[in-house]
């Protein structure tokens, strides 16, 4: 498959953390860059803000081929190694293939599980977090006490990172020079006003 044929998939779980992929879909949309909201299936979704969406198609609908990115969203069910299957089985392909990968908060634990952090920078929410909900989790050398990390072709974030998170994924799917990059960042994570030429 063409690569520009190739679809970024954002993976809503049920009882997923609104706040974790609201930027980056944000930037997304309004950059005219397409992508498609999945979950476990084309059910009706809810948050934990009990904002009900309906996905756009379930991840099964998918092959590791036809993707270019799977960004994975943090939520409640992540450590239940009985949910969101084939949201893990397609990861495992997504990262051998060398297609992009992220995940923040819980389906960081949900990588861990799966052994997909192995040999890999990585971060979640906290580690002693991390060894608690994955008690076979040995990649402590590993771990990054950071919002956001990026080791080739895997972002893992905190969930307290949501900006971080959406930072590197700006950088990984190229939206943006760095330097605009960098007034966003500074505009949601700390506030300060960029250039007017920010706006156009």
């Amino acid at each position: 498959m063409a690569a520009n044929d190739k679809k970024i998939l954002i993976y809503l779980p049920d009882e997923y953390a609104d706040w974790e992929g609201a930027y980056l879909m944000s930037e997304l949309s309004q950059n005219k860059i397409p992508f498609t909201v999945v979950s476990e299936t084309k059910n009706t979704i809810t948050s934990i803000g009990s904002l009900k969406v309906q996905p756009q198609a379930a991840v099964s609908d998918f092959t590791a081929d036809q993707v270019s990115a799977l960004i994975l969203i943090g939520g409640e069910n992540w450590p239940n190694m009985d949910r969101n299957k084939d949201a893990r089985a397609l990861a495992a392909q997504v990262l051998k293939q060398n297609s992009l990968l992220a995940a923040i908060c819980g389906a960081t634990f949900a990588l861990a599980q799966e052994g997909l952090l192995k040999d890999r920078k990585h971060t979640s929410n906290d580690l002693n977090m991390l060894k608690a909900f994955v008690p076979t989790y040995a990649e402590d050398a590993n771990y990054q006490n950071k919002l956001a990390v990026t080791d080739g072709n895997l972002i893992t974030a905190s969930g307290a990172g949501p900006v971080d998170f959406t930072l590197e994924l700006l950088r990984a799917l190229d939206v943006y020079t760095e330097e605009k990059r960098q007034h966003w960042y500074n505009l949601f994570k700390n506030g300060t006003p960029p250039p007017a030429e920010f706006w156009t």
